[in-house]
């Protein structure tokens, strides 16, 4: 698919002629980057399963998946599909209805996925790291009758299942579309034991269904804004919401990819990392490089270690991972002395991407051979996982790139909801064809989220230059009120304390001091065995002093050898925040007052 680069020159000679009204959802700058074929592309108006057949019912030998020494081609998968299909009606699924999978990207997964699409259905993955209590609630509010579960997961559920609505739990070997080879080293039959009856059927026993005679079609009619797929907002500021995604916001994503921008063909690698409970690690780990005819490889560990070998060993064209994944790449041996030609797209996304980080990544890409920058982005399961991207022809340091196909991005002043103009800092705010349908069951929660039923509250801060490149800073959550009601953002008092080169990685947080809110900032230094001298305080006080005002001037720094994260890779401010309030009551911890150097001051 050759990117059609005087279509581009076009249409940036079309947009000089433009009005700029300095309102970023009027003007729309970033439609320069795109040619008109993109531009006017229709988004396709079919289920999820059906895009992806028409896309490749003429080339079915070619390979879909490959997983531990199986190549499944697509007309393989199309069959297992169908097969699933007719397990699920004769189980009693009918359209509409949900069924709950813990599982990994296992090619069985896949076909779940798939038949939920084909037969009306929705897939609702549940995070195996969720609490007990959350899943319960999660699963009983989907009146779901089927459960599908990896073995190697069922730990996580074997303790809740009779607390709910389920009636059949289906057991998902790791090891069924593994290659024989890989079956015998990894000794597959004894991976899993039984433990209680709840877990008496397997995979085979459900595809067994699929063989009662059915004298119908299993595929549904298209239905406008049809979910079928659910994923969940991540429950750390709030009770877990299910983000009902649909069909037609599924395309629209995929239609993105899908387009003359990219630069691709057929059976190239897709490496696929990140976890099917979240909306990136389905819709564009999975059902994208489908559509796309690109070969899925799913991997089933998220491991930096595992994900390094992964990479060295498949040669993706493309592959979604975090920069600290990213950066484990750079910092390898593996790699020291190998070219990476192959890797044509290397995205990263989920966090903001330092300007340090950026530029060690995209160097370590020009040294090994590849053919373009690293593909950042943004987004969020809301809006189909995703919102911008930068490209190989519109790329802007620090920024998470301009918004794709039919998507509209700009900034707000959250008090007044009017739309700000260009290098304004805002909530940033969305209208998106992927928009989700639905927080599940949840009206007031659906309608807080959309202003007008339209424009998507992200909860982040940023803002949009005149090019149409989105920047985004933080939460509007990471941020303090002082005594005089002024807003401080976290953020700021990051990108001041990162202006010092021995600093790699650092956190802000808020806590309380006496009755008052003060920032406190974790640090992890470029070599985590550099001494926490004298010097190197005074440096940063007078980083500090000199470039904040006195209210977001932290009044301590807690060094440490890196910033905790929960399971998803998202930071985890809460742990931060509990190790910082009160330090002052402990002795010889490596967090340092401000001002005990310059002023004497003892803790």
């Amino acid at each position: 698919m050759a990117r059609t680069v005087w279509k581009c020159h076009r249409r940036k000679a079309l947009m000089k002629d433009q009005k700029n009204t300095g309102y970023p959802s009027i003007d729309k700058p970033w439609l320069k980057y795109y040619s008109e074929a993109a531009i006017n592309g229709e988004i396709p108006k079919c289920t999820v399963f059906r895009n992806i057949y028409n896309n490749n019912k003429r080339n079915l030998s070619e390979v879909a998946i490959k997983y531990f020494g199986n190549q499944i081609t697509y007309e393989q998968l199309f069959n297992k599909v169908d097969e699933c299909s007719k397990s699920l009606i004769n189980l009693g699924i009918n359209k509409g209805d949900c069924i709950a999978i813990c599982a990994v990207a296992v090619p069985e997964v896949i076909y779940l996925m798939l038949s939920c699409s084909k037969i009306g259905a929705i897939a609702n993955f549940i995070n195996p790291l969720f609490t007990n209590e959350q899943k319960i609630n999660l699963i009983n509010n989907t009146n779901a009758t089927l459960m599908f579960v990896l073995d190697e997961m069922t730990k996580y559920v074997d303790e809740i299942i009779e607390y709910t609505c389920i009636q059949k739990t289906f057991i998902i070997p790791v090891s069924q579309s593994m290659s024989l080879q890989y079956k015998l080293l990894l000794n597959a039959k004894k991976l899993f034991k039984h433990k209680n009856d709840i877990f008496n059927y397997f995979w085979n026993d459900f595809i067994k269904h699929s063989q009662k005679k059915i004298f119908y079609n299993v595929e549904v009619e298209y239905e406008e804004n049809r979910g079928c797929i659910m994923v969940y907002s991540s429950g750390t500021t709030g009770a877990s919401k299910g983000i009902l995604l649909t069909n037609d916001g599924i395309n629209a994503t995929i239609a993105h990819y899908n387009s003359d921008l990219f630069s691709y063909k057929r059976g190239d690698i897709f490496y696929a990392v990140v976890p099917v409970w979240f909306s990136t690690g389905n819709v564009l780990d999975i059902l994208m490089p489908l559509q796309i005819g690109i070969t899925v490889v799913p991997e089933l560990v998220f491991n930096k270690k595992v994900i390094v070998n992964g990479i060295k060993k498949y040669k993706p064209a493309m592959t979604l991972i975090s920069t600290s994944m990213w950066l484990g790449v750079v910092n390898s041996s593996k790699f020291k002395k190998t070219k990476m030609e192959y890797l044509k797209y290397p995205i990263t996304g989920g966090e903001i991407v330092t300007e340090n980080d950026e530029k060690i990544i995209s160097d370590f890409f020009t040294k090994h051979g590849c053919s373009a920058p690293l593909i950042k982005g943004y987004g969020m399961c809301e809006l189909g996982s995703t919102v911008t991207t930068n490209l190989p022809i519109a790329n802007k340091i620090k920024s998470a790139g301009i918004p794709i196909k039919g998507v509209t991005v700009s900034a707000f002043d959250i008090d007044t909801n009017k739309e700000l103009k260009y290098n304004q800092r805002g909530e940033i705010r969305v209208i998106s064809p992927a928009r989700m349908k639905e927080y599940y069951k949840n009206l007031k929660e659906t309608e807080k989220f959309f202003v007008d039923n339209k424009w998507a509250c992200t909860g982040d801060v940023g803002y949009i230059d005149e090019d149409g490149f989105l920047f985004v800073e933080g939460r509007m959550t990471d941020s303090f009120e002082t005594l005089n009601g002024k807003r401080i953002y976290l953020f700021d008092i990051e990108d001041v304390a990162l202006n010092n080169k021995k600093i790699k990685q650092c956190k802000a947080v808020a806590i309380k001091i006496h009755n008052e809110i003060k920032p406190v900032i974790h640090i992890v230094l470029q070599n985590i065995n550099m001494a926490i001298t004298e010097e190197l305080i005074i440096e940063l006080n007078e980083l500090f002093l000199s470039m904040l005002p006195d209210e977001a001037i932290p009044i301590a720094y807690k060094f440490r050898n890196e910033i905790p994260v929960y399971a998803s890779g998202k930071r985890n401010i809460e742990a931060m925040k509990k190790e910082t309030e009160g330090f002052w009551d402990k002795r010889g911890d490596s967090i340092y007052n401000i001002f005990e150097y310059e002023y004497g001051e003892n803790r």
